[in-house]
């Protein structure tokens, strides 16, 4: 089952996600969590919003095993964040994450995640956050495409792959 599950969108062949994954060292760019079977929530510009799951053909989904319970405290958590703004301010620290090799930290991290703005990986979290679910308990405010990567990586869903193909 789908609903409560995250989608990465990977391999962009636009500029703007393949900058993200440049930023994040990953090959993902875009994060989605399904809200039902046919229905994810995104965080986009102009803001987060439902959209039909076949809008993003080829997501690798999570595999958690939820319970029913489970995929209504994500689903309702989801519901919070419809319509909020999207996050711009991201991409500025990301840029920074990637020249210096840092993860962005202080006043500037906790502005960031105090923010009502979402970008794509921001949302997941928080709505899983929200739902009780903490995914990332050492990365307190900025988690990016690269860090859900990773993580499904970890969880054995994605097969750990060099950055080939993407600029170092």
């Amino acid at each position: 089952m789908l609903t409560g599950q995250i989608g990465l969108r990977r391999h962009s062949t636009g500029w703007v996600g393949k900058a993200i994954e440049w930023a994040t060292r990953s090959h993902t760019h875009h994060v989605v969590i399904a809200v039902s079977e046919t229905v994810c929530i995104s965080a986009e510009p102009g803001g987060a919003r439902y959209r039909p799951i076949s809008d993003y053909p080829s997501l690798v989904w999570s595999r958690f095993g939820l319970t029913t319970a489970q995929q209504d405290l994500i689903r309702d958590a989801a519901a919070d964040y419809e319509g909020r703004p999207y996050n711009y301010a991201i991409y500025g620290p990301l840029l920074w994450q990637r020249i210096t090799g840092r993860k962005v930290d202080g006043w500037v991290a906790q502005w960031l995640s105090e923010r009502p703005n979402e970008n794509c990986s921001q949302l997941s979290d928080d709505i899983y956050t929200l739902a009780g679910f903490h995914l990332f308990p050492d990365i307190p405010e900025l988690v990016t495409p690269g860090d859900f990567e990773r993580l499904f990586e970890s969880l054995g869903w994605l097969e750990t792959h060099s950055l080939t193909g993407v600029q170092q």
